[in-house]
């Protein structure tokens, strides 16, 4: 068997033969869609009551003052959870009702941190901040969650998210203000800003016919600069979540992107960013700051400068792309940045802050398509590819290589593999799940289940985890067997 079993502190309810009966196991939950397909994995197992799921996990995230927040291990992301036509044609964008009964099972798991962002698709951070204002009288129960020990801080939190580069796609115009020579180079040679550019009237530059993954910089310019753009996005997300933003993440680092293509000039000195993040207009709706897919070296630097100088907001939070699923050199979106797994085996890797990576599927879901599963979601990705979709003309690329393709066969067999052994019927998705939340330095995920039964597999991906071992990550990610 290519994986070791780790010893841990929960007893199994299975009842298996001499030859694949397990000292211990990790506890998990056994969603009712998944009894329809156990298949070979049962063949040697009597299946007995289930356990119950392990509990929800916390981690501590504190301000300056050492004042700590628990907030829990999975991260409810709210991209794509209303969205219509995420995973089949023909869906349909779900309803209040049903949304707010998503978001309750959540709490009631013990989720209290909530992902979103106001370009996130269905107006979800203004719903979500609406369930918010109708949920909090009721957190504070202890017949509200599953165990009465969930939630300890009987709080619930939300992480949003500014910084975004503007969309010129969509405004078709440069916002007042000053902009990278780069940029403005790339629009004139591309024909887009005219021989004679015209001035809106609020003193933005019109452009002309801007493709599809073309952005310039909020943070690029100088402090007031930045710090005006970032507060103008502050101002519609604390609209939206009645002025209660516990960490405000700047989403993307200073770049500037044309049909989603970087364009190659200097950034803007973290320094700058950090001092204009740090002014009172930002501080006063945000209890602390973090950073979303900037690169190693400039989220190191941020953290080297904070703790030199107390003026400045230190970022607690980085959300990074990880996966099972690697992206190619193309990112699924505009500046997107990734961490591997050799990086988050290593306890030393971006050592000072808490790190919760999102899109552990792949941006995507496999699971939700007929068998074969890989090759029916490459051909359903690009036929959205070839109708001009952005956001899957990103994803075809990035996510559909042959390394990938390997790996999903691989985490596919060895879930299988992983069942007969242990008795277990986890599922694919949490595998992949577990994989990303095996790692050292995966201190929370930002998660993406959109049905009650995606939800309750996904926090059982916790027990899963505890269960994998080194080698066996190290096996899924590349495929070596370590020799017993």
């Amino acid at each position: 068997m290519k994986f070791q079993k780790k010893t841990l502190d929960y007893t199994s309810n299975l009842s298996c033969n001499e030859n694949l009966r397990p000292k211990k196991l990790a506890l998990y939950i056994l969603p009712v869609i998944a009894m329809i397909s156990w298949g070979s994995a049962f063949a040697n197992c009597t299946v007995g009551k289930p356990p119950v799921n392990q509990e929800m996990e916390y981690v501590d995230i504190c301000d300056k003052e050492n004042d700590c927040k628990k907030f829990s291990r999975l991260v409810m992301g709210t991209d794509h959870l209303i969205q219509a036509n995420w995973v089949v044609d023909g869906q349909q964008e779900i309803s209040d009702e049903e949304l707010h009964a998503i978001l309750d099972e959540a709490v009631k798991l013990g989720i209290n941190t909530f992902d979103t962002s106001p370009i996130y698709v269905g107006n979800i951070e203004d719903k979500l901040g609406k369930w918010l204002d109708y949920k909090n009288s009721e957190i504070h129960e202890d017949g509200f969650y599953s165990t009465g020990s969930l939630n300890p801080d009987r709080n619930l939190y939300t992480i949003s998210k500014g910084g975004f580069p503007l969309d010129l796609y969509y405004s078709q115009k440069l916002d007042s203000g000053s902009h990278s020579e780069e940029l403005l180079t790339v629009l004139r040679e591309q024909g887009l800003l005219g021989e004679k550019p015209t001035i809106t009237d609020d003193g933005g530059i019109e452009v002309k016919n801007a493709p599809s993954g073309t952005y310039s910089s909020r943070l690029y310019g100088s402090e007031e600069q930045i710090k005006s753009r970032v507060s103008g996005e502050l101002h519609h997300t604390a609209n939206h979540l009645s002025n209660d933003i516990t960490v405000y993440l700047m989403h993307r680092d200073d770049a500037d992107f044309f049909k989603f293509d970087e364009i190659d000039r200097p950034q803007t000195p973290v320094n700058r960013i950090l001092r204009a993040l740090s002014a009172q207009e930002i501080t006063d709706k945000v209890w602390q700051i973090g950073v979303s897919n900037w690169r190693t070296p400039r989220v190191n630097e941020s953290l080297k400068l904070a703790s030199e100088n107390s003026d400045l907001l230190k970022p607690v939070l980085n959300s990074p792309y990880f996966s099972l699923f690697e992206m190619s050199e193309r990112s699924i979106h505009a500046g997107g940045i990734q961490v591997f797994h050799k990086e988050m085996s290593s306890p030393e890797f971006q050592k000072g802050i808490k790190i919760m990576s999102y899109s552990p599927l792949g941006g995507f879901s496999i699971l939700d398509k007929p068998e074969p599963r890989w090759k029916n979601a490459k051909a359903s990705a690009k036929e959205k590819y070839d109708a001009g979709d952005p956001y899957w003309k990103n994803v075809f690329y990035s996510i559909f290589t042959e390394d990938n393709r390997q790996r999903y066969e691989r985490v596919v067999q060895f879930t299988d593999d992983f069942n007969n052994e242990h008795c277990t019927i986890y599922t694919v998705d949490q595998m992949i799940n577990a994989y990303a939340l095996a790692h050292e330095r995966a201190d929370m995920l930002a998660v993406g289940p959109i049905t009650i039964p995606q939800l309750r597999r996904t926090v059982a991906s916790l027990g899963l985890s505890k269960m994998l071992t080194d080698d066996d990550l190290e096996y899924l990610y590349d495929g070596v067997v370590v020799q017993q």
